[in-house]
């Protein structure tokens, strides 16, 4: 049965691990650099970055972002050398138990098939697609924005709190304001 450990914070021998996970799994217009990510973990109290353990190992991360109305489940990865043995979805069906509030995350457009493989593996664990236009602002603060989906377990609230949600993200998670992520208003 899968575990989440709270790492408490960027000296924690799990946030090592968790990194080098997180940088081998994301590419740079996805993630943190190592330094933003320490600081935010030590000082954001909405954020919170789990491991992922197994019989007193680490297997994976968790990271998410705990708000008022729902919460944003920002990155998750099971170690390559571990997958097709259902952790995954083993740690996403937990996840979702042990949230009441509406559960949102970002994943790529499905353009490629491992794009589309993640959507399937998503939805057989409960979520479904926003159908609302969104673009993920690149962790870099350069303003350039990367086509993205949401998804979630409560379309009724993403759909009615469509506005709310993206700029939550927007704001608290990557730090800009939407005319600032393109140099006018997005109009998403």
């Amino acid at each position: 049965m899968i575990e989440f450990e709270k790492i408490k914070g960027s000296s924690d021998p799990l946030f090592t691990k968790m990194f080098e996970l997180y940088r081998s799994a994301f590419p740079p217009s996805e993630r943190r650099e190592l330094g933003v990510l320490g600081h935010i973990l030590d000082t954001e109290k909405r954020f919170v970055a789990d491991a992922l353990m197994k019989d007193g190992n680490f297997v994976g991360f968790f990271t998410y972002w705990t708000f008022g109305r729902f919460v944003y489940a920002e990155h998750f990865a099971v170690d390559p050398t571990l997958r097709g043995q259902n952790l995954g979805s083993e740690t996403i069906q937990a996840f979702l138990r042990a949230n009441e509030l509406p559960v949102v995350l970002e994943v790529e457009m499905p353009d490629e098939p491992d794009a589309i493989r993640r959507i399937h593996f998503y939805e057989r664990n409960g979520l479904k697609v926003v159908q609302q236009p969104y673009a993920q602002p690149y962790y870099d603060g350069s303003g350039r924005m990367l086509p993205m989906l949401l998804m979630t377990n409560d379309l009724h609230f993403v759909n009615t709190h469509f506005r709310l949600v993206k700029q939550t993200l927007y704001q608290e998670v990557y730090g800009v304001q939407e005319q600032d992520a393109s140099g006018e208003e997005l109009g998403f």
